[in-house]
């Protein structure tokens, strides 16, 4: 069973590649909100630690309205980036890496969904009551959206949450949203516990007996606090991280479950340099186009004469090689169009 939203398949299911269909056409620029201020591309990339976050997962993008989609080559992990501006079903990310800055233009079926608050889950859809066995995803957490029911804001639809732990549920609508604010680490809460190991895919049940409904699956954690054995099969288990709090039964007689993976295909050809590029040059979405994005340090990038100026540009990035465009008198006089302070200066 693989997520698909809005057509875009981005995660694979089982470890395999599922490959992201672009668009048929380019998508039409929609009138901007008449009280919306125009947004400034290059200001917006400047970090900042507080700023709302989206959690995108790599798929065709645009780095401009009216553009071609570029595939995706990348490994399809999700990427942490600040949203900045949207048009129709499309939203403007800022992308910061260490060696560049940009932004692209996603379509909204990329984002992962947040939650917005703690959420009880239930696989099927009916969250328990009154007992300690338990799911919960804690707000900020990221999820998968698949199936949706009913009608929102009161529909509900099944999520997929996959970190140390996998977790598969229903939630309510209404604590989904498309971001949410930047989040420290996940890691795990110690608890005083005795632990034991686990292999992945080790299945954590609402009960102590093998037809019971699955609560969670071992994902890349690899050990549970044991709150008490049960009897020879079963053991009482808890589980919490910054993401995660479970407590169900595990047994070392249970074969392990179906654990799904972000795709994760070959890596594409790195881009072969002939070149270094100064920091703060600019990157451009096409010649002749707007400047999107700068460089971050001296870098060694794949530069190309394309005449009047202009030459394109490659450097890394998680879609892949990613072509942009720069400008400048020859190759070793790029224009710069970084904020002051907001790049490392040029050294020799």
């Amino acid at each position: 069973m693989c997520p698909f939203v809005l057509g875009l398949c981005l995660a694979a299911c089982g470890g395999t590649t599922v490959a992201a269909t672009p668009p048929p056409a380019p998508p039409r620029r929609v009138a901007t909100e008449p009280d919306r201020p125009p947004v400034d591309p290059i200001a917006a990339l400047t970090p900042d630690d507080t700023a709302i976050r989206s959690w995108v997962v790599p798929g065709p993008i645009y780095l401009e309205l009216g553009a071609a989609a570029i595939a995706a080559g990348g490994a399809g992990r999700p990427l942490e980036v600040t949203p900045i501006d949207e048009e129709g079903n499309l939203q403007r990310v800022a992308v910061r890496l260490d060696h560049a800055r940009f932004s692209v233009w996603v379509d909204r079926g990329q984002i992962l969904a947040v939650l917005t608050r703690d959420q009880r889950i239930d696989a099927l859809g009916v969250p328990a009551v009154g007992t300690e066995v338990q799911a919960v995803l804690r707000a900020g957490a990221t999820v998968l959206r698949l199936p949706h029911r009913g009608r929102s804001p009161q529909g509900s639809t099944q999520v997929r949450y996959l970190g140390a732990l996998e977790i598969e549920g229903w939630v309510p609508d209404a604590v989904l949203a498309d971001r949410g604010p930047p989040r420290g680490g996940a890691g795990r809460t110690p608890t005083g516990r005795k632990t034991f190991m686990v292999l992945p895919g080790a299945v954590i049940r609402a009960e102590p007996r093998w037809a019971a409904s699955e609560l969670a699956l071992m994902g890349t954690a690899y050990s549970l606090d044991i709150i008490r054995e049960h009897d020879d099969a079963w053991t009482e288990v808890g589980y919490e991280d910054g993401d995660v709090v479970v407590h169900g039964f595990v047994s070392r007689r249970d074969p392990p479950g179906h654990l799904h993976h972000w795709r994760d295909g070959d890596p594409p050809p790195s881009v072969a340099p002939n070149t270094g590029a100064p920091s703060g040059t600019c990157l451009y979405a096409r010649a002749g186009g707007d400047a999107i994005g700068y460089l971050v340090g001296n870098r060694p990038v794949a530069l190309e004469d394309i005449g009047n100026g202009w030459w394109s540009l490659t450097i890394d990035t998680p879609w892949g090689s990613l072509g942009f465009a720069a400008r400048g008198p020859s190759k070793t006089e790029l224009s710069a169009c970084a904020p002051p302070g907001a790049v490392p200066p040029v050294t020799p």
